[in-house]
């Protein structure tokens, strides 16, 4: 991960936590940072396995499913 990616870790109950702001974040906020080009990784707090790719997947399941074309 490069230094300047902003580093959110996810916690057992679902949590997102943003490392940078030291507070917690919604799936919209991590969309949000997607939306304005920022760098970050997302990773299991226990394991430290990356889970961004997962994260993204959601996001994008989540506006399909509400009616919401992410890519037309």
């Amino acid at each position: 991960m490069p230094d300047s990616a902003r580093l959110i870790k996810k916690y057992p109950n679902r949590r997102l936590y943003d490392t940078q702001t030291s507070s917690y974040i919604t799936l919209a906020d991590v969309k949000e940072l997607v939306l304005q080009h920022e760098k970050f990784q997302v990773v299991d707090a226990k394991s430290n396995e990356d889970l961004t790719r997962q994260i993204l997947l959601q996001i994008i399941l989540d506006e399909e499913s509400g009616g919401v074309p992410m890519f037309s």
